[in-house]
């Protein structure tokens, strides 16, 4: 299904004139490269953003030989499954946002993991989130290749063997993969093969040593040779379900055999005249439109931004409560339960929440409290589902020169998934997604997805595109990705400024709130004295996850790319 825009001339142009305006670039290239940041292109070439720079650099190769938004978003995909292990890969799932410049229109492909048909009703998240039981189908092969054959330019057979190619030596360890290594040391020594793959003698790869995966590649061959198929119903199919009876897991191959991508309609809203197109339900992109909606009732721009402003932090912090506890209430898989999308992304509900912020305390949100206005009511649970205290998940943002782009966020729930490995790649954890029995709307049940914060996320300005969002995160995906979306559109900040400046995650009445180290002592003294307690994080911390960030300038006839500083990535040109 598809969302169409209207009178969007955005990146259309006939051959003649991209003939024209190429040669003309190449005769000021040496000017705009004096005046222009590394991240800053004219808006006849593509970009890719991702969390590593091999990722980038396959998905700018692809663009380069002729290949379209979607095929390198694909290839980088399936590279960063390889370099960044931890974060993302084939045993895990995700879900991309696709705008198709012609014929002007978007999509929504999700391929998030999903509940096997035998499902542990006794689950405990806290005890068994490392254990075969917490593992679900795997969505990412089915969701890249259907994305591919509908939507790319190029075969299956041929962008595998190109990620092969680029990938197939390994990767170069840095500190920020040492050091999840690190975090996650006894739960990854609990898995034989993982413990061979990413151990020697008990020990991480040290900084600057290569590491190598030679049964992940191997892997990727059979699926370059074999096609995506030989994963759901072929010998890797047989893989897995062979450790998962080794280890007690409730996965099969039938399981696998009946695995359904699901190509859905985006949620569409507006901010401060910007169309905002998002995740569906049982993804995020309701929470984030929600929070924007709130955020569209104050003057941002003339309070300041929330770094320095303690009433904008405030304001901001006390939103992010509200919406944080509408998901908990409403949010779930929409074949499964009713979820009341157009009430919690319309106006009207935003104003609603609005009123019940006061501005000069800190409040709980109490449950069962009926808002002012005719609008459904809303309940705050005491125990969201557990929050994965790592930034795990990763996201990629890509932009063609023909004007297409996809935003694609992609996991294995929390870093390293399970831990388990079965032919060179980690199964996800996706059960830990599922709440417990006083969360009907998020119950486990067989081929149920759990909800998911993830909310791949493009902004349209006068009908062009104007930016492609998305982050990992976990549960601070939501605020992260509104703060960063305020700092360019309300704070007018340049695309770094925006995703550099300190964030914070507000979620429950009674914690401490995360903050990053670099907000003024001044603005953090007020704030406590509004009854704040802080949780001071590092000056550029990983838990907030990794925003990749284009911004489109037409104007200036540029695009514009940032790769968040807190995690390892990189924007690469085209």
């Amino acid at each position: 299904m598809t969302v169409t825009l209207k009178n969007n001339i955005g990146f259309s142009m006939n051959k003649l004139s991209f003939r024209f305006i190429f040669l003309l670039s190449l005769f000021f290239l040496f000017v705009w490269r004096i005046n222009l940041p590394a991240e800053e292109f004219n808006d006849n070439s593509g970009m890719v953003v991702s969390a590593h720079p091999l990722a980038s650099e396959v998905g700018n190769e692809i663009l380069k030989s002729g290949g379209n938004a979607i095929d390198a978003a694909v290839a980088s995909a399936l590279a960063v499954g390889v370099v960044e292990p931890n974060g993302s890969g084939l045993g895990g799932g995700g879900a991309m946002l696709i705008y198709l410049s012609e014929p002007d229109s978007l999509t929504y492909i999700n391929y998030y993991v999903s509940a096997p048909a035998s499902i542990a009703q006794d689950f405990n998240s806290r005890r068994e989130s490392a254990s075969a039981r917490s593992v679900l189908v795997p969505g990412t092969v089915a969701g890249l290749s259907y994305a591919l054959e509908k939507y790319g330019t190029i075969t299956w057979q041929e962008l595998v063997n190109r990620v092969i190619q680029k990938v197939g030596d390994g990767f170069i360890v840095n500190e920020l993969f040492y050091q999840a290594i690190l975090e996650s040391y006894d739960k990854l020594l609990q898995h034989p093969q993982t413990q061979a793959i990413y151990f020697d003698n008990d020990l991480p790869p040290e900084i600057g040593t290569r590491l190598e995966n030679p049964l992940l590649i191997q892997t990727l061959q059979k699926l370059a040779d074999q096609g995506p198929e030989i994963f759901y119903r072929g010998e890797i199919a047989d893989s897995i379900e062979s450790i998962m009876i080794r280890e007690n897991g409730t996965l099969r191959k039938s399981d696998l055999t009946a695995y359904q991508v699901r190509e859905m309609q985006p949620l569409k809203g507006i901010y401060r005249g910007y169309k905002i197109f998002s995740a569906p339900p049982a993804q995020s992109g309701i929470t984030l439109i929600e929070a924007l909606n709130i955020f569209e009732l104050k003057n941002l721009h003339g309070m300041g931004d929330y770094a320095t402003n303690p009433k904008t932090f405030h304001f901001m912090a006390e939103t992010f409560k509200r919406v944080y506890a509408d998901r908990t209430e409403y949010l779930g898989d929409p074949n499964f339960v009713p979820v009341p999308v157009d009430i919690l992304i319309s106006k009207e509900f935003a104003r609603s929440r609005f009123l019940t912020i006061d501005m000069e305390k800190v409040e709980n949100v109490p449950p069962n409290q009926k808002p002012a206005g005719d609008v459904t009511p809303f309940q705050k649970k005491p125990n969201p589902e557990l929050d994965d205290p790592k930034g795990s998940t990763t996201h990629i943002s890509v932009i063609d020169a023909n004007g297409n782009a996809v935003s694609l966020t992609q996991t294995l729930n929390y870093f390293w998934g399970s831990g388990i490995s079965v032919c060179g790649f980690l199964l996800n954890n996706g059960m830990t997604s599922f709440s417990g029995s006083n969360e009907a709307v998020n119950q486990v049940a067989p081929g149920k997805q759990p909800r998911t914060t993830i909310a791949p996320t493009m902004l349209f300005e006068d009908g062009k595109l104007f930016m492609v969002i998305g982050s990992p995160g976990a549960g601070r995906i939501i605020s992260t990705l509104a703060e960063v979306i305020a700092n360019v559109i309300d704070f007018e900040m340049d695309a770094d400024s925006a995703n550099n400046a300190p964030r914070f995650y507000s979620r429950r009445w009674g914690e401490k709130l995360p903050i990053e180290n670099r907000f003024p002592d001044d603005v953090r003294n007020k704030l406590e004295s509004m009854g704040y307690e802080f949780e001071i994080m590092g000056a550029m911390d990983m838990f907030f996850g990794g925003v990749q960030l284009i911004l489109i300038d037409h104007e200036a006839g540029k695009i514009i790319g940032s790769s968040d500083p807190r995690r390892s990535g990189a924007a690469t040109e085209f």
